[in-house]
């Protein structure tokens, strides 16, 4: 199959072109490398689209809203307009759920919006995605430094990188599936409890209170979580992460 993947060199783009590679024909369009879906120039004779490009973030989101509006959504626009006949799997965010809260989560619920102009998309809202090769800058890797310097009473539905692509692949494969779905593993955990070495901030007016995935779609297609954060993110990971926290070193 000749697939277009948007954001190809993204934290979640990047393994699932590796393997989506074996075993189709995959057409990469990212802005680390030069493209901007705003003027591109776009691959011919492609059958499916998977669109995960798009900026990402709460907080910056806050600080350059018209940067959030041109980039998930202006683009997306161009993107489902030359695709109109293709089948689209984009990326949407559990943030879409309040998207009065911030600019980013906004600019994800109008992107639902857009989408469903077009009868064969499908928006895959992606809860708070996870690997211990974190995406960079955010709450894992600041916490796998050591540069996390508060955690929040937030619940958050952690859910694996290599489930997220599990998930994909399985959407890929049942053509018939369309709107918009959950992908996440139902079971959310307290930011506070993963560690409890740091103070925690309580005023985050503009971030979800609670998160959870609602499962059961992915469950009819047979798909469902391998991964936990509770049970892997090992005891080993959290020892490492106090360690640098208090300046102590292992043994």
């Amino acid at each position: 199959m000749n697939i277009l993947l948007t954001g190809h060199k993204g934290f979640i783009g990047t393994a699932l072109y590796k393997t989506l590679a074996v075993n189709h024909n995959v057409h990469g369009i990212d802005l680390l490398k030069g493209d901007n879906l705003l003027d591109c120039e776009w691959p011919l004779d492609i059958e499916l689209v998977i669109h995960l490009a798009g900026k990402s973030g709460v907080r910056e989101s806050i600080n350059d809203p018209a940067a959030y509006w041109t980039n998930n959504i202006e683009a997306s626009r161009r993107l489902f307009e030359r695709y109109h006949n293709v089948r689209i799997l984009y990326a949407s965010s559990s943030s879409a759920y309040e998207p009065d809260l911030n600019p980013y989560a906004a600019s994800k619920f109008c992107l639902e919006e857009l989408a469903a102009r077009y009868p064969n998309t499908l928006g895959m809202r992606f809860h708070t995605v996870w690997s211990h090769a974190p995406r960079e800058n955010m709450f894992f890797d600041k916490l796998f430094k050591g540069t996390l310097t508060y955690v929040t009473t937030h619940y958050r539905d952690f859910v694996h990188l290599h489930d997220v692509v599990d998930a994909i692949q399985v959407l890929i494969a049942n053509t018939h599936v369309n709107g918009i779905l959950d992908i996440g593993t139902g079971v959310p955990v307290r930011i506070r409890d993963l560690v409890t070495d740091l103070p925690v901030r309580l005023n985050t007016p503009t971030e979800r209170e609670w998160t959870c995935a609602s499962t059961e779609k992915m469950k009819a297609l047979g798909w469902k979580p391998k991964y936990s954060i509770e049970k892997d993110l090992t005891d080993t990971d959290l020892g490492a992460i106090i360690n640098i926290i208090t300046g102590e070193k292992t043994v």
